[in-house]
């Protein structure tokens, strides 16, 4: 099994690279069955989230910016390759458990990643324009900045070997459907200063995701996404 690593798709995002020199110190053999690209690599040389657009909301457009092309690249690159698993590493200001992201539940390759992996929270999102619109064998990795420890990335490392080996790590997952955005007007600031990530909101009805991203706070129209209540689920093929 082949495996892609986008490290830094934003470009102040460093869980992809420590894994990679994390992976490099420790002389893994899982080198052979990985190869690694850095999302945004001018991004990444101006410790910046982005240059000009969100290479993350980049996926579907035709346009001239830096970012746009630089998607459009990412894509031929994968169709040149053909990973069977493409793993796009994330980082968040804001506190949440460490999940898996996904754009279904239904891809092989992706169900084979799940199941490997020691994450028992994933978030099923819908298209918004990033890498998973436009291929279905992705998996994001969000992580909270806080988070990034030794321990973290040898438990990331031990997700990868399961993968290539075909061997389960917890394959009963809690699953959280994104069903929209929550929108900066909808809601008062009392209600968002009481929203707890992947915690279910009696009040308005829904599960409040990556909210407290200071990138969405202030660059964007909303705080973050709504989900369903989760739904336990078993992946066992």
């Amino acid at each position: 099994m082949k495996l892609l690593i986008i490290a830094a798709t934003h470009g102040n995002e460093l869980l992809g690279i420590k894994l990679y020199q994390f992976l490099l110190a420790q002389h893994s053999a899982l080198l052979e069955s990985i190869d690694f690209v850095i999302g945004n690599p001018r991004a990444y040389a101006a410790h910046k989230r982005y240059i000009q657009s969100d290479l993350n909301r980049s996926y579907q457009s035709n346009g001239a910016r830096y970012e746009e092309q630089r998607a459009r690249e990412i894509l031929r690159y994968i169709d040149t390759t053909k990973p069977d698993i493409i793993l796009d590493m994330h980082t968040t200001t804001c506190k949440q458990p460490n999940c898996l992201i996904v754009g279904n539940l239904e891809d092989t390759a992706l169900r084979r990643f799940l199941r490997a992996s020691h994450i028992k929270t994933v978030l099923e999102v819908k298209s918004l324009n990033d890498i998973a619109s436009a291929v279905t064998n992705v998996v994001g990795y969000e992580v909270p900045n806080d988070h990034i420890t030794l321990e973290l990335l040898n438990h990331i490392t031990n997700d990868l070997r399961r993968f290539v080996r075909g061997t389960r790590g917890a394959v009963t997952k809690d699953v959280y459907h994104m069903v929209d955005k929550i929108y900066k007007k909808d809601v008062t600031t009392r209600e968002a200063d009481g929203f707890v990530n992947f915690k279910m909101n009696k009040k308005l009805g829904f599960v409040p995701i990556m909210t407290g991203e200071n990138s969405y706070k202030k660059q964007t129209n909303y705080l973050g996404f709504k989900a369903s209540a989760p739904e336990k689920i078993t992946i066992d093929k």
